[in-house]
C-alpha cells in the first residue's frame, strides 16, 4: 500500500474529480477554506447532510468507486424529494488510512455521481477514523414553492415513483455487494440499485405545484410513509398487491426494504392527468397505491396496509438505533 501526504492525497482528489470541481454558481471551489457559491436570483437553496458508515450503510471493505457514487446519489435524493434542482455537494470522508489508489478511486466514483446528476464538488475534509462518508447537498428551487412532508391532506392519493425492493435484495449477498466496482454493474441487477440509486430529480421539479406532500424513500416504505402521515397529521390506507415490485421481489417485503431512493408522495385526485403526462415525460413509472385519511385519536399506527380487504400489519423499515 503507498502511503501519500494528506496534502498530496487531497491534491491527487481535486486531479481526480477534474471538470466535476466546477460548475455554474461556484465562485470558490475546492482548496480554499470554504466555497463559495451564488444562487440564482429569486431561488431559496435546499441543503440535506447524509453520513453513510461502512459496516452499517453499506459493507465492509467495499470497492471505493461505488461507495463514492452512492454516498453522493443518496444525498441528492433529497434535493429530489423537496424538488430541487441540485448544485453542489461537500464531501468528507473519514478512513482508518488511505493510500492513492483507494482515494483516486473514491474521487472517481464521486465523480461520475456528480457527472449524472449535474452537480458541483466543491469541497470536502479528509479525517482519520472509522470509514464513513458525509455528503452535504445543495440545491435552489423558485422562491416558496419547496414540497414538504406537512402538506397532505384527506382525500389526497398516495404515489411511488419506479419499483421497490432491489436494493433491499442486494443487501442479502454482502460478498458479491462488496466485490462490486462501477464497472462490474449491470444496469436492472439488485447490485445496481444499490450502488447507483437513482435521484428522481426530475420528477421532483415537475412535482413543484402537484405533490402536496413528498420525501424519499431511504428506509423503507413502512417507515417513510408513517414519517410523511406523521409530520402532515394524517393517515393513509395502502393496498399492498398495488405496490411496484423489482423483479423477484414480492410486495411484503419490499414494503419494508429500504435504500430504494424512489419518491413517495401526495396529490389531490386532479392531479391524474398530469401525473400520466409526467410518467412519460419522465419515462419514470408514477403508481397511485393508498389514499390519505384523516387522522383519529385512537390511530396507533398512521399507514394502514390492506391485502385483499384484510388488513395487514407489516414491520419497520430500517432503523439507525435499534
Amino acid at each position: 500500500m503507498k502511503r501519500v501526504d494528506e496534502f498530496d492525497l487531497i491534491d491527487g482528489i481535486v486531479d481526480a474529480l477534474g471538470e466535476a470541481a466546477t460548475g455554474p454558481g461556484v465562485v470558490v471551489g475546492p482548496g480554499d477554506d470554504a466555497a463559495v457559491l451564488a444562487l440564482p436570483q429569486g431561488h431559496e437553496l435546499v441543503v440535506s447532510t447524509d453520513t453513510l458508515v461502512a459496516g452499517r450503510h453499506y459493507p465492509e471493505r467495499s470497492q471505493p468507486d461505488a461507495i463514492g457514487y452512492r454516498s453522493v446519489a443518496v444525498a441528492t435524493s433529497d434535493l429530489a424529494a423537496m424538488g430541487a434542482t441540485p448544485a453542489w455537494v461537500v464531501v468528507a470522508l473519514t478512513a482508518p488510512r488511505l493510500d492513492e489508489r483507494w482515494a483516486r478511486g473514491f474521487a472517481g466514483g464521486v465523480r461520475e455521481a456528480a457527472e449524472d446528476f449535474g452537480l458541483a464538488v466543491v469541497g470536502g475534509n479528509l479525517a482519520r477514523g472509522a470509514q464513513s462518508v458525509t455528503v452535504t447537498a445543495h440545491g435552489h428551487l423558485p422562491s416558496g414553492s419547496a414540497i414538504p412532508r406537512t402538506g397532505a391532506q384527506p382525500g389526497d392519493i398516495v404515489h411511488v415513483t419506479g419499483k421497490l425492493g432491489g436494493a433491499g435484495l442486494a443487501l442479502a449477498d454482502a460478498d458479491r455487494l462488496r466485490e462490486c466496482s462501477l464497472a462490474d454493474l449491470v444496469e436492472h441487477d439488485p447490485e445496481h440499485r444499490f450502488w447507483k440509486p437513482t435521484p428522481r430529480l426530475a420528477v421532483g421539479a415537475e412535482l413543484r405545484g402537484i405533490a402536496s406532500a413528498c420525501l424519499d424513500l431511504s428506509d423503507g416504505l413502512t417507515s417513510d410513509l408513517e414519517h410523511l402521515c406523521r409530520a402532515s397529521n394524517v393517515s393513509c390506507e395502502v393496498d399492498l398487491p398495488r405496490l411496484p415490485t423489482f423483479s423477484g421481489c414480492d410486495p411484503r417485503t419490499a414494503a419494508c426494504a429500504g435504500d430504494d431512493y424512489e419518491l413517495a408522495f401526495t396529490a389531490a385526485p386532479r392531479h391524474a392527468r398530469a401525473l400520466r403526462q409526467l410518467t412519460a415525460q419522465c419515462d419514470v413509472a408514477i403508481t397511485p397505491i393508498g389514499t390519505v385519511r384523516a387522522a383519529t385519536p385512537n390511530d396507533k399506527y398512521r399507514v394502514c396496509w390492506v391485502q385483499d380487504g384484510v388488513r395487514m400489519h407489516l414491520r419497520r423499515g430500517f432503523t439507525h438505533f435499534f
